[in-house]
């Protein structure tokens, strides 16, 4: 279907308390197709295809509706909320549109929509098979001993083989059967999705492993806790969306930062937030509070030295080029301080935190005092 519209693209999502003359404003024939949005350009299409597509039909406030009307000469709107993948990896950035145009042709679009995407989210993950939830879910848990619970998930080993594959294809895991970012990012937007859409789920209990205490500390994150939230404020800018830990020195960098800090939500949660030199605020929120202490102390230039690296290892963040980029290391300076903390056996030769780093970790984030609210409210007066 097609239709002769006013449109606005790429818009922060929180365009209702923006004006919407800082829009650019477009007039012309858009074309909705079974699976994108096609918008004409000067030269080519602009495309937004539907998988992207978060929400259709998000409240607009009144005050900006009038600014829509007097910038656009119709009288009804449509917002659509989607996200755009952004260069990092899985990260992505939320986005809006504003469609506007007459009450019939909106509405024809608005039932269009709502017909191929339904009102769900992530529908880039959508067609995952219950066997291959499940496969995924047992991976996420880090287990050697995983053909012991493979029954647990189907006793036909072809079925098995296929839904690996089929995690392999869409970049879930590797082929050593390691949860890629991918599988992570799945996990962390489709919480309770055993509970919803599968019936008769597995929740995999698994004994603990005696193993090595690097091997726990490497392990003692869970897949959610690699991926925190981001908000980036400038005026009238706006920037938000899910960033993998090894990512966030893409949006913050080291030497930009005038002033860091630990502050409260008003649901008692910790969060960092961040002003730059520049006048951007910057927030970052995980359902993990510990790692969020963490951070605080990596982005923190005050903190000393060798504690940051050790925290940036503790979080996974192990390739020389992210942990230089997010602590603004010069190489060499990186390969010393690496050095160092193996002389001092705080870490293993792979960059694993020993025994004596964990602890070191532990009492520096102070872990047994971390967890509760009124310990960050009594910290942060």
């Amino acid at each position: 279907m097609e239709a002769e519209i006013s449109y606005a693209i790429d818009l922060p999502q929180v365009i209702n308390s923006m004006n919407t003359q800082v829009f650019s404003w477009e007039h012309g024939v858009v074309n909705f197709t079974d699976n994108e949005i096609w918008f004409p350009t000067e030269t080519s299409w602009k495309v937004i295809p539907f998988q992207s597509i978060e929400a259709v039909g998000s409240d607009i406030s009144p005050a900006v509706i009038n600014d829509i009307r007097k910038e656009s000469g119709y009288f009804d709107e449509l917002m659509v909320n989607y996200k755009k993948s952004s260069l990092f990896g899985s990260s992505h950035i939320r986005h809006s549109m504003i469609l506007a145009g007459n009450p019939q042709d909106l509405a024809q679009i608005k039932d269009h929509l709502i017909e191929k995407i339904g009102l769900r989210i992530n529908t880039n993950f959508e067609g995952l098979k219950e066997e291959e939830i499940k496969l995924l879910s047992l991976l996420a848990t880090g287990t050697k001993d995983i053909n012991s619970y493979l029954p647990l998930i189907s006793e036909d080993k072809n079925v098995l083989q296929r839904a690996f594959d089929t995690l392999k294809r869409r970049d879930m895991v590797n082929e050593s059967a390691r949860i890629t970012q991918q599988g992570q990012y799945y996990l962390e937007k489709t919480k309770g999705i055993s509970s919803t859409n599968i019936e008769n789920p597995i929740h995999f209990e698994l004994e603990p492993e005696i193993e090595a205490e690097t091997q726990i500390v490497s392990n003692s994150l869970d897949p959610k806790d690699t991926m925190v939230q981001f908000t980036k404020k400038y005026e009238y800018s706006f920037t938000s969306g899910s960033v993998f830990l090894e990512d966030l020195w893409r949006y913050i960098m080291v030497p930009e930062i005038k002033d860091i800090g630990l502050k409260v939500s008003n649901i008692n949660k910790p969060y960092i937030h961040i002003q730059t030199r520049s006048g951007t605020l910057i927030d970052i929120e995980c359902e993990n509070s510990q790692v969020i202490l963490a951070l605080e102390k990596i982005f923190n230039a005050k903190e000393n030295i060798q504690i940051r690296l050790l925290t940036s290892l503790y979080l996974g963040i192990r390739e020389d080029y992210n942990i230089a980029n997010t602590l603004y290391f010069e190489p060499d300076y990186l390969n010393s301080q690496l050095n160092e903390l193996i002389d001092n056996r705080l870490i293993e030769s792979d960059k694993t935190l020993s025994n004596n780093g964990f602890e070191t970790i532990r009492h520096t984030l102070n872990f047994e005092r971390s967890v509760s609210p009124e310990h960050f409210k009594r910290t942060l007066q």
